[in-house]
């Protein structure tokens, strides 16, 4: 019989992100294939239905209710324990998708109630400070935040096995003493058939939907639109471009309320550099693959990523991409061979390169081709949902 599980996440959907994004992922899928999984996560809408089900899967949300927030993993711990001490009887495994904060609450549960935990780590930083050999782009860190930070690291250093989505994070895990047995590399997949290069015609029709037009160049970025994911960058890089037959669409979410929210300052740029006519902010996209079909060309801005989910669709997508190529993206971004590569946080860094491309056509066909097999070879999401079933199973195994 396959062992029932209890993915743990923060948020999850309707919720927009790459960590949502992939706990939905990784939930239906198990649903899928015969798993009994369900899922615990923190209440957003105090309006909204405190148990419910999304794909055919029990969502149950936990208290307080509130908008994402970075305070929002702490502040759900109490809701999530006790939520993980009634459905006791009901798991065999915990999955805990970024275990920043309740991950606290996970591991407490599995040493209070003999259930194996697995963290999945979504952010460098968390186990261990940037080392010498790190491409997280974090800055390293002092001897006062590596004693404060200690104890907090020691709880999660107590989970059965960890995730690693990049290997920046397991070198880091490496490094914070984390035993290999207990390490494990799956980084998150993509469905190569969802993501795609466009179709013939195809490419019109959606820019005929969306209002782009049909004969300028569409440069894409689709995340967030929050400080760290270098959104500010990528408007002060497209005001320097000096491209006016180009557009720039900003396909992602505000992050209304929170201290990195770019939504707000990045029209504000947009408005007094005059570049309305070379800028769109689409809102945030429930699917935003075909998106991807459309543009021209992609740009992943970040100043740290674990991974860096948005620049594998746009592979995936037969889209070339420009770079930071900070952490997971370093993983396998390679520049002038399946990506352009530029130096993090360089606004004319990025300038130039997304010039370049826009000048190539050729360098941007062999580029979208070489990411495309990039993508289908490495990160097929099929293979990697198959590596992650197969740990769940091992974890689970002596108490089944």
């Amino acid at each position: 019989m396959k062992p029932r599980v209890l993915v743990l996440s923060t948020y999850y959907h309707p919720v927009l992100g790459g960590v949502e994004a992939h706990a939905r992922q990784l939930v239906t899928w198990l649903h899928s294939h015969g798993y009994a999984v369900e899922v615990v996560t923190k209440r957003v809408d105090r309006a909204g239905l405190a148990v419910e089900e999304i794909d055919g899967v029990p969502v149950r949300r936990v208290p307080p209710a509130g908008q994402r927030k970075a305070a929002g993993k702490w502040l759900a711990i109490p809701g999530v324990l006790a939520a993980l001490a009634r459905l006791r009887a009901r798991y065999d495994v915990i999955v805990c998708v970024d275990y920043r904060g309740v991950g606290v609450a996970a591991i407490a549960a599995s040493r209070l109630f003999g259930r194996p935990v697995i963290a999945q780590g979504e952010t460098a930083g968390v186990l261990a400070g940037a080392g010498s050999g790190s491409t997280s782009g974090l800055a390293p860190e002092t001897a006062l935040v590596r004693a404060l930070k200690a104890p907090l690291r020691a709880v999660y250093r107590r989970a059965d096995r960890i995730v690693c989505i990049g290997r920046d994070l397991e070198r880091e895990a490496l490094a914070a003493g984390v035993p290999r047995a207990r390490v494990r590399y799956i980084p998150h997949g993509v469905d190569t058939n969802r993501f795609r290069p466009a179709e013939p015609g195809e490419r019109d029709a959606i820019r005929r939907r969306h209002g782009w037009p049909l004969d300028r160049p569409v440069v894409l970025f689709v995340g967030r639109l929050s400080r760290e994911k270098g959104v500010m960058d990528l408007l002060e890089a497209w005001r320097v471009t000096h491209r006016p037959s180009a557009l720039l669409s900003l396909v992602g979410p505000d992050m209304t309320g929170h201290p990195w929210d770019c939504g707000g300052p990045g029209r504000a740029f947009v408005a007094a550099h005059g570049l309305g006519d070379r800028v769109r902010f689409e809102g945030p996209a429930a699917d935003p693959a075909e998106w991807y079909r459309a543009a021209d060309v992609f740009v992943q801005p970040s100043h740290f990523e674990a991974l860096g989910n948005t620049a594998i669709e746009a592979m995936a997508s037969g889209l070339p991409v420009v770079t930071s190529g900070v952490g997971g993206l370093a993983d396998f971004c390679v520049d002038g061979e399946n990506a352009l590569l530029y130096e993090p946080r360089s606004a004319a860094a990025m300038a130039r390169a997304i010039a370049r491309l826009l000048d190539d056509p050729p360098l941007r066909g062999r580029l979208g081709e070489a990411g495309r097999c990039t993508a289908v070879e490495r990160f097929e999401a099929s293979t990697l949902l198959e590596a992650y079933a197969a740990l769940i199973d091992e974890v689970a195994g002596p108490r089944r």
